[in-house]
């Protein structure tokens, strides 16, 4: 290969052609996907002198896309839109290069550079993302305005290195996902400024304190007490007329008629039902602190939704101390240096990157435990991570709790044998099995409920081992922000990381609804990526290359993985 039409394409200095292909979703379904089942032509976007016009590359098919093209209007983002008269074009995780600059921004940005986008963009304090509030990556070409040139955040476009494949560039964007996982900072402190309650109930104590140099470091600006013990209430009072926060005596019941909301709620040996009641008024990032001398009478309820969207935690105590109970077990994202970790639901897509993270981190967990009940899945994960495993020098333990259940129990045995799990990441959305899991966290260990289920979705925990010897911390994250993805190609470029690794099948651009399809029905264990600029070609696992592609199959690297090479020779020979 002579590598000529790469070059053309990698120098992006050809005519722009006058229209392109796209795939706007024009209801719910596939079938909305496009005008019968073909996607649709549409002019390429002129620009101004004060933006850029960029060729998508590459975009990495998401569960996110699938959810939007199966609810269209009745997608929470898209409330509201009619899509039969205004369609969006779905498609947020993708690989750009510049082919278009405007007058004003060519000191800034030269044709050929290379970008990502976040796409969680954010104007004037307003979501408007790429995909959702603005046309996505189901197209040839996209116009950059000023919304994500000079949005809240700043700049949502993310320069992408040469040496970075097309794929590897658009998969930043999950990546970034699952870093964001692992970068969530929790207070240790009440909220400045915040909203605060503290329930007293019929078993609290008389023995409450909280440490006024404490309260002084991140005032509340508004306490709100409700039952508590005679003498407490006294010292809480003083405090706050002391440090000039506003201190309100209202009962629950007067709270349960109105609509405030609070930023920490703090119960004192309270039951199952106080815990109930009062967690519907949570705002975002809210901690509730549980103070429970001993166990409560049955399980408590917590909402994994909000604990994945709206990033709530519950920490607690069984002394008497509101400081002690968010200080005594500062809530860690981060997997545990040299712990034991588990990835359950570890075949799917997410679960892969999250293995493939634990495994490629360096400081990272020594014992990692996989478990996914897929048998294609099982064995897909056995013949790939085992040998990255082996290469960095970590344990890798694979389990089938369905079609090997004694081989399962073996597993756990051993693990709470070893003391338990410092980390257990969650990809499915099974609130009992979930339940289960807590069982089997060390002291101080941290479940991560990645996975996202609508608010509203509860699961039942004993409350102990969150307020008891134990200390376990439940945390959850939704997407990724701009320095999230910024983090993943610092790693990337730094040798930490390698998102090509992530790659099972690729496509042209008239495959995207087939893609989705697959999505939906789990054929691959990895992503799907689509380059646009490739009309048609059909959806093809990396294995098949072999006898498709062969040229493109013997560049492929170990365990048949998506490389440089490969990609070079892909495009050479598929491009017009």
């Amino acid at each position: 290969m002579n590598f000529e039409k790469l070059r053309r394409y990698q120098a992006a200095k050809e005519p722009i052609p006058a229209a392109q292909q796209t795939w706007p979703l024009y209801g719910s379904g596939i079938e909305s996907l496009g005008k019968n089942g073909a996607p649709v032509v549409r002019p390429v976007p002129e620009y101004s002198d004060d933006e850029l016009l960029m060729r998508i590359d590459a975009v990495s098919l998401c569960y996110t896309d699938l959810k939007e093209v199966s609810q269209g209007p009745n997608h929470p983002r898209l409330k509201g839109r009619d899509l039969k008269t205004n369609p969006i074009i779905p498609g947020h995780e993708v690989s750009m290069t510049v082919v278009g600059v405007g007058e004003n921004l060519k000191d800034r940005y030269k044709i050929g550079a290379r970008y990502t986008i976040q796409p969680d963009v954010w104007v004037n304090g307003k979501s408007i993302p790429f995909s959702f509030g603005m046309d996505g990556g189901y197209r040839q070409y996209a116009k950059i305005d000023d919304k994500i040139l000079r949005g809240d955040a700043g700049n949502y476009l993310i320069p992408v290195p040469d040496e970075m494949t097309y794929a590897a560039g658009a998969i930043t964007e999950p990546w970034a996902c699952v870093e964001a996982a692992y970068r969530m900072n929790y207070r240790t402190t009440l909220k400045q400024g915040g909203a605060m309650w503290v329930l007293g109930c019929a078993g609290s104590r008389e023995d409450y304190s909280i440490d006024a140099d404490w309260v002084a470091g991140s005032k509340p600006d508004r306490v709100v007490a409700s039952g508590l013990p005679a003498g407490f209430e006294k010292s809480l009072q003083a405090l706050c007329e002391q440090q000039g926060i506003a201190f309100v005596k209202k009962s629950p019941a007067e709270i349960g008629a109105g609509e405030e909301t609070f930023d920490d709620l703090i119960l004192l040996d309270c039951g199952p039902q106080e815990v109930a009641a009062v967690s519907p008024r949570m705002n975002k990032g809210a901690v509730m602190a549980l103070l429970n001398e001993k166990p409560m009478s049955g399980p408590i309820e917590l909402d994994l939704g909000r604990m994945h969207y709206d990033e709530i935690v519950c920490v607690g105590t069984a002394t008497g101390s509101i400081t002690q109970a968010y200080r005594q077990t500062p809530v860690r994202a981060e997997l545990k240096p040299n712990g034991l970790a588990w990835i359950m639901g570890a075949g799917g897509p997410m679960g892969r990157m999250h293995l493939q993270r634990a495994i490629e981190s360096k400081h990272g967990p020594k014992t990692i435990v996989t478990s996914n009940v897929t048998s294609t899945r099982f064995e897909a994960l056995r013949e790939f991570f085992a040998p990255l495993a082996e290469k960095h020098d970590k344990e890798l333990i694979f389990t089938n709790p369905v079609t090997d259940r004694q081989g399962y129990e073996a597993v756990m045995e051993e693990i709470r044998r070893r003391g338990g799990f410092d980390d257990i990441e969650v990809m499915l959305t099974l609130p009992d099995v979930i339940t289960e899991a807590c069982d089997h966290l060390a002291e101080q260990g941290v479940i991560n409920v990645f996975a996202g289920m609508k608010r509203g979705v509860k699961m039942t925990v004993d409350s102990w081992l969150i307020t008891g010897e134990k200390q376990i911390r439940l945390v959850g994250n939704s997407g990724s922000g701009l320095d999230d993805q910024k983090a993943v190609v610092d790693r990337c470029v730094g040798g930490q990381l390698e998102p090509n690794l992530s790659v099972a099948a690729i496509g042209g651009l008239k495959q995207i609804p087939e893609g989705v399809q697959a999505m939906k029905d789990s054929l691959f264990p990895g992503k799907i990526v689509i380059y646009p600029h490739i009309l048609d070609l059909p959806l093809t696992p990396l294995s098949c290359l072999k006898e498709k592609c062969p040229e493109v199959y013997r560049r492929l690297g170990a365990n048949e993985t998506w490389t440089m090479d490969a990609e070079k020779a892909f495009l050479e020979s598929e491009l017009s």
